[in-house]
């Protein structure tokens, strides 16, 4: 019995596995071998998934972000009818593209740039604007860089803050395909599993932040009190400009604006005079709590306080 084998006998899978390596004119001369190859190169799959490998999960990543109610702009599109179609365009643009190489590299990296801006702009100001914007960046960079482990790092970032963390784990996931050895990636990788594996806390056997109702919990507020108080130097129950500035410069490292320390009183809580009050503190730990938990116990442990268990850190210690 001969055992010769010939194209005609490979599958679909193997096809498809040789059609990666190939350059889209080989493809074409691949299939003109046989009937066999023809119609499998002709897959529309085939092209897809080669797509994919070459330049990225382009609509896997903006429909996740559309979804999650970001405004994409142009950078929205629908999925492709001719996939192979879709691939030639893709190559010839990735073909001239390099012929500029070095204009392409610092506009993407100016816009990477941006888009840390804009997330750190939202941090201050919750505009979601920013992290739509910031969105439609790192899109576009990826489209010319599909290999930019960064954008995908932001893009999960991005639903993080947003509380989308399902969406965040799965633009991640192919962040880590894309360079396994993206640190960043796998650090929020980790503070978003232990954010789902118990929601309101980074370990599983950590103190509530949250009660039932999406309140702050006893515990949580104890702490803030005592924090609290600790700035609160003529012990009037308020936190004037002065005491909130030292309140936040232990907690990021820097002086804020004087209309931020206004604000902060109008937003969440004040006295006659103005001053933010202990109610208004917890009101603005309950906000920043519900966005994001585990930057209250960062925090948290930034005033001396074990940010999992909600004891002093000298307590602990003890424990």
């Amino acid at each position: 019995m001969s055992t010769n084998k010939t194209f005609d006998t490979l599958n679909e899978d193997l096809i498809e596995i040789l059609a990666s390596y190939l350059e889209p004119l080989d493809m074409v001369h691949l299939g003109a071998t046989c009937k066999h190859l023809q119609k499998s190169i002709n897959r529309p799959e085939i092209w897809e998934h080669k797509a994919v490998d070459d330049f990225g999960d382009r609509f896997t990543i903006t429909s996740i972000l559309d979804s999650a109610g970001l405004n994409l702009g142009d950078q929205l599109k629908p999925e492709p009818s001719d996939w192979r179609q879709y691939y030639q365009e893709r190559h010839a643009a990735m073909t001239k593209m390099n012929a500029s190489a070095d204009d392409q590299i610092a506009k993407s990296e100016k816009d990477y740039d941006e888009a840390q801006e804009l997330l750190r702009g939202f941090q201050s100001t919750g505009d979601i604007d920013s992290l739509s914007k910031a969105a439609q960046l790192m899109v576009g960079v990826l489209d010319n860089f599909p290999g930019h482990a960064g954008c995908y790092h932001l893009l999960g970032f991005t639903l993080y803050v947003l509380n989308e963390l399902e969406d965040a784990l799965s633009l991640l996931e192919i962040g880590s395909m894309v360079d396994p050895n993206y640190e960043p990636i796998s650090e929020l990788t980790r503070e978003i599993q232990g954010l789902l594996e118990g929601y309101g806390s980074t370990m599983t056997d950590g103190a509530p932040l949250l009660d039932n109702a999406k309140e702050l919990s006893a515990p949580l507020k104890a702490a803030l009190t005592a924090i609290f108080n600790s700035f609160d130097k003529d012990k009037d129950g308020s936190l004037k400009p002065s005491e909130l500035s030292d309140f936040v410069y232990k907690t990021n490292g820097s002086r804020p604006p004087q209309a931020f320390l206004t604000q902060m009183g109008i937003q969440f809580g004040k006295d006659a005079k103005g001053y933010l009050t202990l109610e208004g503190f917890f009101n603005f730990f309950l906000e920043q709590t519900l966005e994001d938990p585990i930057e209250t116990r960062r925090d948290l442990e930034k005033h001396g306080w074990d940010g999992d268990r909600l004891v002093r850190c000298d307590i602990a210690r003890n424990a």
